[in-house]
């Protein structure tokens, strides 16, 4: 006797299950460039905010440097010149991270507060007014 097989219709696949439509694939990049987005610009104004705490850093180390050099200098309303204001600095005269080349405004004045040009918000934070 003979046995017949009986066969079943074959079933239709669905493209979906294969993979990531187009549209999928759309909106996972779209999301992942906003959250690149969002990442770069909060990554660069904390590097901004950085580089303003540290140039208000160093505005304060040369002020306590002035004063230490008022002590050792009383009467004094200037300083001569960077080679003899250099000793009161421990690990160099310090410089703005924005503008390396240059120093702060009033740097040998001792009768003025020092200044910084690529950050004058600082200035405030510097001198506050009662």
């Amino acid at each position: 006797m003979r046995r017949t097989v009986r066969r079943w219709p074959a079933r239709s696949r669905k493209c979906s299950s294969a993979g990531l439509s187009l549209i999928e694939l759309l909106v996972v990049l779209a999301i992942i460039a906003i959250a690149s987005a969002l990442i770069t610009t909060s990554v660069i104004s904390a590097l901004k905010q950085q580089d303003e705490r540290t140039c208000l850093t160093h505005m304060l180390t040369i002020e306590a440097a002035k004063d230490e050099y008022l002590r050792d200098h009383p009467g004094a309303s200037s300083i001569p010149d960077t080679a003899t204001f250099q000793p009161y600095f421990r690990f160099g005269m310090p410089r703005c991270p924005n503008n390396p080349g240059s120093n702060y405004d009033n740097l040998l004045n001792l009768t003025q507060p020092v200044m910084c040009r690529m950050h004058p918000e600082n200035q405030a934070k510097l001198n506050p007014t009662p």
